[in-house]
Protein backbone atom coordinates (compact mmCIF):
# COMPACT_ATOMS: atom_id res chain seq x y z
CA UNK A 1 0.00 0.00 0.00
CA UNK A 2 2.78 2.24 0.81
CA UNK A 3 4.21 2.59 -2.87
CA UNK A 4 0.62 2.22 -4.60
CA UNK A 5 -1.75 4.69 -3.16
CA UNK A 6 0.06 6.67 -0.79
CA UNK A 7 1.04 9.03 -3.68
CA UNK A 8 -2.26 9.08 -4.99
CA UNK A 9 -3.53 12.52 -5.62
CA UNK A 10 -7.44 11.77 -6.75
CA UNK A 11 -9.33 9.07 -5.54
CA UNK A 12 -12.68 7.65 -5.84
CA UNK A 13 -14.18 5.42 -3.22
CA UNK A 14 -17.49 3.30 -4.02
CA UNK A 15 -16.85 -0.01 -1.76
CA UNK A 16 -18.62 -1.27 1.16
CA UNK A 17 -16.40 -0.01 4.02
CA UNK A 18 -16.82 -3.09 5.88
CA UNK A 19 -15.03 -4.86 2.89
CA UNK A 20 -12.02 -2.76 3.70
CA UNK A 21 -9.21 -4.13 4.93
CA UNK A 22 -7.54 -0.85 6.62
CA UNK A 23 -3.64 0.25 5.87
CA UNK A 24 -1.22 0.39 8.72
CA UNK A 25 -1.52 3.02 11.28
CA UNK A 26 1.22 4.33 9.36
CA UNK A 27 -0.29 4.98 5.89
CA UNK A 28 -1.21 8.46 4.76
CA UNK A 29 -2.36 9.55 1.58
CA UNK A 30 0.40 12.59 1.57
CA UNK A 31 -0.50 13.76 -1.85
CA UNK A 32 -4.41 13.29 -2.38
CA UNK A 33 -5.86 16.34 -2.95
CA UNK A 34 -9.31 14.98 -4.50
CA UNK A 35 -11.77 12.57 -2.30
CA UNK A 36 -15.01 11.16 -3.35
CA UNK A 37 -17.06 8.77 -1.59
CA UNK A 38 -20.21 6.94 -2.12
CA UNK A 39 -22.22 7.42 0.76
CA UNK A 40 -25.03 4.78 -0.12
CA UNK A 41 -23.30 1.71 1.47
CA UNK A 42 -23.37 0.80 5.02
CA UNK A 43 -19.82 2.09 7.07
CA UNK A 44 -19.43 4.80 4.79
CA UNK A 45 -19.22 7.07 8.03
CA UNK A 46 -16.23 5.17 9.16
CA UNK A 47 -14.67 5.38 5.89
CA UNK A 48 -15.21 8.87 5.39
CA UNK A 49 -13.54 9.54 9.50
CA UNK A 50 -10.45 7.28 7.96
CA UNK A 51 -9.62 8.79 5.05
CA UNK A 52 -9.78 12.79 6.71
CA UNK A 53 -7.21 11.58 9.16
CA UNK A 54 -4.89 9.71 6.78
CA UNK A 55 -5.07 12.61 4.03
CA UNK A 56 -3.46 16.02 5.62
CA UNK A 57 -3.52 17.69 2.03
CA UNK A 58 -7.25 17.13 0.65
CA UNK A 59 -8.25 19.94 -0.95
CA UNK A 60 -12.10 18.71 -2.58
CA UNK A 61 -14.12 16.43 -0.90
CA UNK A 62 -17.15 15.05 -2.44
CA UNK A 63 -19.81 12.58 -1.26
CA UNK A 64 -22.34 10.95 -3.54
CA UNK A 65 -25.71 9.82 -2.14
CA UNK A 66 -28.13 7.83 -3.72
CA UNK A 67 -29.49 7.94 -7.06
CA UNK A 68 -32.84 7.14 -6.45
CA UNK A 69 -35.33 8.68 -3.98
CA UNK A 70 -35.15 6.16 -0.56
CA UNK A 71 -37.40 6.12 2.35
CA UNK A 72 -35.14 2.79 3.06
CA UNK A 73 -32.41 3.89 6.00
CA UNK A 74 -31.25 0.25 5.02
CA UNK A 75 -27.64 1.25 4.99
CA UNK A 76 -27.46 3.55 7.98
CA UNK A 77 -29.72 1.68 10.21
CA UNK A 78 -26.95 0.47 13.01
CA UNK A 79 -24.07 3.05 12.20
CA UNK A 80 -22.89 5.83 14.03
CA UNK A 81 -20.56 8.36 12.78
CA UNK A 82 -18.17 8.97 15.34
CA UNK A 83 -16.02 11.87 13.99
CA UNK A 84 -12.65 12.37 15.06
CA UNK A 85 -11.38 12.94 18.35
CA UNK A 86 -8.89 15.75 16.99
CA UNK A 87 -9.76 17.65 14.00
CA UNK A 88 -8.08 16.20 10.57
CA UNK A 89 -4.77 18.85 9.24
CA UNK A 90 -6.77 18.44 6.13
CA UNK A 91 -9.92 20.36 7.80
CA UNK A 92 -7.54 22.99 9.85
CA UNK A 93 -5.07 23.78 6.74
CA UNK A 94 -6.09 22.46 2.84
CA UNK A 95 -10.01 21.80 2.21
CA UNK A 96 -11.54 24.27 0.19
CA UNK A 97 -14.45 22.88 -1.63
CA UNK A 98 -17.04 20.52 -0.49
CA UNK A 99 -19.54 19.07 -2.71
CA UNK A 100 -22.17 16.41 -1.34
CA UNK A 101 -24.16 15.48 -4.57
CA UNK A 102 -27.87 14.02 -3.68
CA UNK A 103 -27.50 15.38 0.50
CA UNK A 104 -30.52 13.33 2.46
CA UNK A 105 -32.34 16.28 4.30
CA UNK A 106 -33.82 14.00 6.49
CA UNK A 107 -30.83 12.23 7.73
CA UNK A 108 -29.77 13.27 11.20
CA UNK A 109 -26.56 11.71 10.71
CA UNK A 110 -25.70 13.34 7.74
CA UNK A 111 -26.63 16.47 8.99
CA UNK A 112 -23.87 15.93 11.71
CA UNK A 113 -21.10 14.95 9.07
CA UNK A 114 -21.95 18.44 6.83
CA UNK A 115 -22.40 20.14 10.37
CA UNK A 116 -18.86 18.94 11.63
CA UNK A 117 -16.94 20.03 8.24
CA UNK A 118 -18.28 23.00 8.16
CA UNK A 119 -17.77 24.08 11.76
CA UNK A 120 -14.07 22.83 11.30
CA UNK A 121 -13.14 23.59 7.91
CA UNK A 122 -11.04 27.10 8.40
CA UNK A 123 -9.89 27.21 4.50
CA UNK A 124 -13.46 26.51 2.74
CA UNK A 125 -14.10 28.53 0.52
CA UNK A 126 -17.85 26.69 -0.78
CA UNK A 127 -19.55 24.37 0.15
CA UNK A 128 -22.36 22.76 -2.73
CA UNK A 129 -25.04 20.61 -1.01
CA UNK A 130 -27.67 19.12 -3.97
CA UNK A 131 -30.57 16.52 -3.74
CA UNK A 132 -32.69 14.74 -5.79
CA UNK A 133 -35.97 16.55 -7.20
CA UNK A 134 -39.66 16.52 -4.84
CA UNK A 135 -42.55 15.25 -6.66
CA UNK A 136 -46.10 16.73 -6.74
CA UNK A 137 -47.51 15.65 -3.30
CA UNK A 138 -44.26 15.78 -1.19
CA UNK A 139 -45.00 18.96 1.07
CA UNK A 140 -43.13 16.96 3.86
CA UNK A 141 -39.96 16.45 2.10
CA UNK A 142 -39.94 20.48 1.10
CA UNK A 143 -40.88 21.21 4.98
CA UNK A 144 -37.93 19.18 6.15
CA UNK A 145 -35.44 20.24 3.30
CA UNK A 146 -36.27 23.87 4.29
CA UNK A 147 -35.79 23.14 7.93
CA UNK A 148 -32.51 21.72 7.88
CA UNK A 149 -31.10 24.57 5.10
CA UNK A 150 -31.82 26.50 7.54
CA UNK A 151 -29.80 25.07 10.23
CA UNK A 152 -26.98 24.42 8.17
CA UNK A 153 -26.47 27.99 7.44
CA UNK A 154 -26.36 29.01 10.92
CA UNK A 155 -23.70 27.00 11.62
CA UNK A 156 -21.27 29.30 12.31
CA UNK A 157 -18.42 27.87 9.91
CA UNK A 158 -14.76 28.17 10.55
CA UNK A 159 -13.95 29.59 7.59
CA UNK A 160 -15.49 33.13 6.91
CA UNK A 161 -15.14 33.25 3.11
CA UNK A 162 -17.22 29.98 2.73
CA UNK A 163 -20.30 30.39 0.60
CA UNK A 164 -22.56 27.73 1.35
CA UNK A 165 -24.96 26.63 -1.85
CA UNK A 166 -28.12 24.51 -1.56
CA UNK A 167 -28.98 23.17 -5.41
CA UNK A 168 -32.58 21.48 -5.92
CA UNK A 169 -32.43 19.34 -8.85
Amino acid sequence: MSGSLASTRCLVLNVTPSKIIYPPTGCIFYQLVYLQIYTHLQGWYDLLTWMLKHSPKLQVLKLVGECKDNDDDFYSLGCEWNKPKCVPECLLSHLKRFVWIRYDWKKEKEEEVATYILKNARGLKIATLTTNPIRPGQLDKLKQRCKTRKKLDGVLKASGTCHLVFKFD
